[in-house]
């Protein structure tokens, strides 16, 4: 009786271990709910524009993941600490980020889907204005998420101009929802999402959209990923995602 427990101890303990290893084998991909980049369907599936091209690449390329519903804030925070193999879904590529993280080749070009001003009616500037002009009207301020990029050619624009930012931790919705409270003047989001935003939050019929003069085409989004991500394994992604 003693020989058959400790060969079934044995064998727990194995087992135990053997899924341990396949669960530390599991690549972690993060993401926050945010249609139309990322929303699950009528039938509770999770899709988007984001999430299709990463689910097609990571099942051709037969790598083990699990997605995680995750803060955008918290995403980031994951990826700098290192502590395990994580990637960010559907992250704008900057100098600042390039420090801590890997990235694989782009998972989506938002280049039909430039970036808009979304803003209360109160704020209606001149059509004429350009983007530089209408972040540097007097007194304006944009609600911006801590620690969000917008790309390389927003992200620039809004430093050089000098506009008043109020940062918060808030999600994509409740900005909006915000700005309909005249918290803050605008937010910069993709044109379908504003729709979308405006159709769905409490009060949308106060937001409206602008569009300032030679806005820059959406920038590219990768998987942000950190160190313990190996090379390898975002090889084996990038050319499953190139087929």
């Amino acid at each position: 009786m003693m020989k058959h427990s400790l060969r079934f101890l044995a064998c727990f303990t194995f087992f135990c271990a053997a899924t341990e290893a396949v669960a530390a084998d599991t690549l972690k991909l993060l993401y926050e709910i945010r249609e139309p980049m990322a929303y699950r369907d009528s039938r509770g599936k999770l899709t988007g524009l984001a999430i299709t091209p990463v689910t097609q690449a990571m099942n051709s390329a037969s790598i083990s993941y699990a997605w995680v519903e995750t803060p955008f804030k918290r995403q980031l925070n994951l990826v700098e600490a290192n502590d395990e193999a994580v990637c960010a879904v559907g992250m704008f590529k900057n100098k600042e980020r390039q420090k801590f993280a890997k990235f694989t080749f782009a998972i989506l070009r938002d280049t039909n889907r430039p970036s808009i001003m979304l803003t209360h009616k109160d704020f209606q500037p001149d059509k004429n204005l350009d983007l530089m002009h209408a972040l540097s009207l007097p007194g304006i301020k944009m609600l911006k998420k801590d620690n969000a990029s917008y790309g390389s050619v927003l992200d620039d624009a809004i430093e050089r101009s000098h506009v008043t930012v109020v940062t918060t931790t808030a999600e994509s919705k409740n900005m909006a929802m915000m700005i309909a409270a005249k918290r803050a003047d605008f937010i910069f989001v993709p044109e379908e999402e504003a729709l979308n935003m405006i159709k769905s939050i409490p009060n949308g019929d106060q937001l409206h959209i602008f569009k300032p003069l030679g806005m820059p085409q959406g920038p590219e989004r990768f998987l942000m990923c950190s160190q313990l991500v190996s090379d390898e394994l975002i090889q084996k992604f990038n050319k499953a995602l190139s087929k």
